[in-house]
């Protein structure tokens, strides 16, 4: 819940500004002074994440050491091979607006005794310019690629929890269609057991009338007739056991069958609801990587 309310915030922040990045030379402070710097923003990112990516770029080219103060990053002695062989110090400033998310990236790079500007060197000064704008759509872009990342992982999530409530769905109307088959079965098998007591009950009766017949006979035919009778009406309580236990099976299959209808009501309202969220977030998806695809 806490990562899909991020996203629905996210969504409502990337249109709040342009993705186009634009580059412009402007006149900026320093902790050298006021100096002449190309000016960028950032967006949707932070000024320590930022600042520990430039800090690598820095250190790709040829220096004496590259360390970061008070959100500005100096580039001492940096050698840039497609300018020959003499060093340059960068200076770069960072403004964090936490408010709406953007850092505001101020790059000045002195020359050794002058700071570039387009006026002066238009070649070099095209070269920062592209380097500059280069960094600052990758660090723009990062944060979008990793909201789209999990935008996708969500989706997945929730069209996974679809399918298992589908499943689930499918095997509680087999289990109902299974609890019938069990009731149409034990209620055939009553009626069965119904028949075979009703003759039980006769025999039982004829059997007992054998033996009251027989009560002034010799021990051992008055034994003999008790003890089929005894017999008989064994019988007959384990076909009433049967008959009752197959009853209680019916019983408990029904009430099965409302849990279960139960279980379906409720797993079609989340299902609704679940393709309601997946809808919502298709939409995120869609227009997180439309914003990811429109930085430039």
């Amino acid at each position: 819940m806490k990562k899909l309310f991020f996203l629905f915030c996210l969504v409502i922040s990337f249109s709040l500004f342009s993705q186009s990045i634009s580059v412009k030379e402007g006149n900026e402070k320093f902790s050298t002074g006021s100096q002449n710097a190309i000016v960028t923003t950032i967006f949707e990112n932070t000024a320590n994440d930022v600042i520990s990516e430039w800090k690598k770029v820095l250190k790709d080219f040829k220096h004496e050491k590259v360390k970061d103060d008070n959100n500005e990053v100096f580039g001492d002695n940096i050698i840039i091979k497609d300018w020959g062989n003499n060093p340059v110090d960068i200076y770069t400033k960072f403004e964090e607006n936490k408010g709406n998310k953007t850092v505001k990236m101020s790059v000045a790079v002195d020359l050794g005794g002058a700071y570039l500007t387009a006026s002066s060197d238009k070649s070099k000064y095209n070269f920062i310019e592209k380097l500059v704008k280069d960094f600052a759509i990758k660090q723009t872009k990062a944060p979008l690629e990793e909201a789209v990342k999990d935008a996708e992982k969500l989706l997945a999530k929730k069209e996974d929890q679809q399918k298992d409530l589908e499943k689930d769905s499918k095997n509680l109307n087999n289990d109902i269609v299974d609890f019938k088959a069990k009731i149409a079965r034990a209620e055939s098998e009553v009626i069965t057991k119904e028949g075979e007591l009703a003759k039980k009950k006769s025999e039982v009766a004829i059997q007992k009338k054998v033996v009251e017949a027989s009560s002034g006979a010799v021990s051992e035919q008055a034994k003999s007739s008790k003890k089929i009778y005894d017999k008989l009406a064994d019988q007959e309580k384990d076909i009433e056991k049967d008959k009752k236990n197959l009853k209680e099976d019916i019983e408990k299959y029904r009430d099965k069958i409302k849990d279960a209808e139960k279980d379906i009501k409720k797993n079609g309202e989340e299902q609704v609801k679940k393709k309601t969220e997946i809808d919502v977030q298709k939409k995120t998806v869609e227009t997180v990587t439309g914003k990811f695809k429109a930085v430039n």
